[in-house]
């Protein structure tokens, strides 16, 4: 996967997939003869998310997420979520890092659904052109600071910022769609997260959280598909409702 860039909604997704895919399949004893046989495994019930807490680890370290409860370690602010009961399960970390950490849900080769928490810290001067540089002075850590700037990008547009509470944390809802700036601008890029970057296609529209916690902006958004799954959806509905926000890390 290319650090630099993550492609929101689509192009992101189906570059975790191959190599959680390829991560998977690589696992020890993939393939190989045994020279004894394995004893016959006796059935355990899943732990549910409140038996279990553990860390959100990065790429291909968590093929399949058990039902569980999650944290994000290594990101600005302690979030975390619990997995529930899924048929078949799917959720799956496409990235887990200071910048960014991306979940993902799919039954291979299909990849629909997407929870996404990035740790924004500024936006380019010309979202088609990274080489153009970021805005100097770069946006101050507030939630109105990146309101503004996002809605002052230029090939995209914006919604005005409405009101919204995540994890009991305030914030504003601002949803972008980018415009066609032709082919020159295949994918104009939203915001920089550490060493991470967001970009969208052509009349892509996301609706960006953008919250304040405890003087620490951090952004939600979900990944969904133009053709919903309900059982996911109610699925993805469950994890965000389960998010707990604590202060600083």
């Amino acid at each position: 996967m290319d650090a630099d860039l993550m492609r929101l909604p689509r192009k992101s997704a189906v570059v975790c997939v191959a190599l959680l895919v390829s991560a998977c399949a690589a696992g020890p004893g993939v393939g190989e003869p045994s020279s004894t046989p394995s004893p016959t495994p006796s059935a355990s019930p899943s732990p549910s998310p409140a038996a279990c807490l553990r860390p959100l680890l990065d790429l291909g370290a968590t093929p399949v997420l058990s039902p569980c409860a999650y944290v994000l370690e290594q990101f600005p602010v302690g979030i975390t979520f619990d997995i529930p009961e899924g048929d078949p399960p799917g959720w799956h970390v496409g990235k887990s890092n200071p910048g960014a950490a991306i979940l993902l849900w799919y039954t291979p080769p299909e990849i629909s659904w997407g929870l996404t928490f990035w740790s924004v810290d500024n936006v380019y001067v010309d979202p088609c052109d990274a080489a153009a540089g970021e805005l100097d002075p770069p946006i101050e850590p507030s939630v109105d600071e990146l309101v503004t700037a996002l809605s002052e990008l230029p090939g995209f547009q914006a919604t005005a910022p409405v009101d919204v509470t995540v994890g009991a944390f305030p914030g504003k809802k601002v949803e972008l769609t980018a415009l066609d700036s032709g082919d020159d601008c295949p994918q104009p890029i939203v915001f920089r997260a550490g060493e991470d970057q967001a970009d969208l296609s052509p009349g892509d529209t996301i609706a960006l959280q953008i919250l304040d916690v405890d003087g620490v902006r951090i952004v939600v958004f979900t990944i969904e598909p133009s053709e919903p799954d309900a059982a996911v959806q109610a699925e993805l509905q469950q994890i965000l409702d389960s998010i707990r926000i604590g202060p600083p890390s």
